[in-house]
Order: structure tokens, then sequence, then C-alpha cells
């Protein structure tokens, strides 16, 4: 049987205890703020990234792990028979290519795992979903080659939808992919937003960010493949996430249905306050 090491970005926002429970590898993304740097889910937490944005008039940015930090992880997997490393989408990263680089790097140097790099055109719990099905195949011994081609027949039906309170982050941030009603939030209107074909793209405009979560079960109850597991991602709202995690419950009470937090490299441009909802179409 063939053994077959997942890693990813911490930008997935995997939770902790599903990368225990299924041996995934996270590679950690970067904030910066203020001159200092912080990897992503070892000395920066959610919570600590909203109180560091609160104390600072100048937005923190992001940098995706370079050739050396990729090498120390693919390193710790030489043991396994392949490795297979899935990225967050190329369109809004450099990892892709640099984690592409540390691999021909590395073989070049006689690394004798063969590494494979995936690009899953998502982010955040979106990627999550992604890494999940790899990391349940990688368990079963399926060959990295195998792991791909599933990848490649779910990618297009990852379903992401969430609301932003306010763009002015992405804004800030460049990170507003076809976002077409930027100037929406000064008529008080919010678009619904989804991730799809490796960017941000908007899906219709309410007026009201309460009626847009809601609307979020609907879009779980019309879409969603019933027995995949469903993530309620927040930036610091827990409240609302809940209200949006009852509201799917109450429809389907054994729906596999998850409330956790949008990390920090997806958080500084999210907001304080976001809500969104993933899952397999």
């Amino acid at each position: 049987m063939s053994s077959c090491k997942i890693f990813t970005n911490s930008i997935s926002d995997m939770p902790v205890w599903l990368t225990q429970k299924y041996n995934i590898g996270i590679i950690p993304d970067i904030v910066i703020s203020q001159g200092k740097e912080y990897f992503c889910g070892i000395d920066l937490q959610p919570l600590q990234l909203y109180d560091m944005m609160r104390s600072s008039e100048m937005l923190p940015s992001t940098s995706h792990p370079n050739e050396y930090i990729y090498a120390s992880y693919f390193r710790e997997a030489e043991v396994y028979d392949e490795i297979l490393c899935i990225t967050v989408t190329s369109l809004m990263s450099g990892s892709y290519q640099t984690s592409s680089q540390t691999a021909r790097s590395m073989e070049v140097e006689g690394f004798k795992t063969p590494i494979y790099i995936y690009d899953s055109q998502q982010v955040s719990y979106g990627l999550s979903l992604m890494v999940l099905e790899a990391a349940k195949m990688a368990e079963k011994g399926m060959t990295a080659t195998q792991i791909i081609t599933h990848l490649d027949s779910i990618r297009s039906k990852i379903g992401v939808y969430f609301c932003l309170q306010t763009l002015e982050n992405a804004k800030k941030g460049g990170r507003v992919g076809e976002i077409k009603s930027l100037a929406a939030g000064l008529l008080k209107i919010l678009p619904i937003l989804t991730f799809k074909n490796g960017t941000v793209k908007e899906l219709r405009l309410v007026r009201n960010f309460q009626k847009a979560i809601l609307g979020f079960a609907d879009y779980y109850k019309q879409l969603a493949k019933k027995d995949s597991m469903v993530f309620i991602f927040h930036a610091n709202n827990e409240k609302d996430a809940l209200r949006v995690k009852q509201s799917i419950l109450q429809e389907e009470p054994d729906a596999d249905v998850y409330t956790e937090w949008i990390g920090p490299a997806i958080g500084i441009y999210a907001g304080e306050g976001a809500v969104g909802i993933a899952f397999i179409e």
C-alpha cells in the first residue's frame, strides 16, 4: 500500500483537530505587521490578529512561504513514498509557483521522494475541503496520481459563499478579485461573494448583512452534496456563524456542520465580522 503525505498552506484555515486526525502537514503563511513577521497558526492566532488590527492604522500584509520553508517541511516527509502539496489558488498567491520550484530543486539535488504540487484554485475552507478529500484517500493507501484525478473532478464543485461587513480591507489589500460593486458599501448595500475559478466573484447584492448570512442555509439546501462536511466560517463573529449553523440543522438535523474561525492570512482582508459557508456541491 502506497503512503502519501499531504501538505497544504495554513491559509487553508484547516482546524487543528482535523490536521491531527488525518496527518495533514500545514506549511505556515506569514503575516507582517509593523515590521515584524508572524507565522500563522504558530505565533499568530485569529483573535490576536483582530487585536493587532484594532491597535494599528496600517493594514498588515501577508507573504507566502519561501523555498527554504517548503523544503524544510518536505524533507520531514522523506520516509513517505510520495508527497502531495495542495496549494492556495495561484491567482492570489505565489505559493504554487514557489512550492513547484522547491520540488524541482529538491529533485535535482537528489531528494528521492516524488513531490507533486496541486493548484486547488481555492482558499480558506474551500481549500480545506479539497485537502480533506485528499487526506482521506491517502489514508486508504491511494497514490498521489489517483488523488489528483479525484481533486480534478471536484475542484469546480467546491461551493464557497461569504459576506463581508465591509469591503475596506479587501480594497486596501488588493484582494477584490472580480467584485464589481466596490462602492456599494456607501449605499449600505453588501455583495454576497463566492470563490470560483481561483478568484473572488460577486454573486448578488443585499441590503442587510443578517439577511445575507441566513441565505447561506438556502445555498446549502439547494446545492450541497448531502453527505459533505460543511464549514461555517467567521472572523470573530461566532454568534452569527452559529445562527447559520442552527438554520441548517433545523432543516437537516444530521448535517455534518462545523463552525470554525477564519485564519489570520485571510482575516486581514475579510475584516472582522465576516461570515461564510463552504461545502462540496
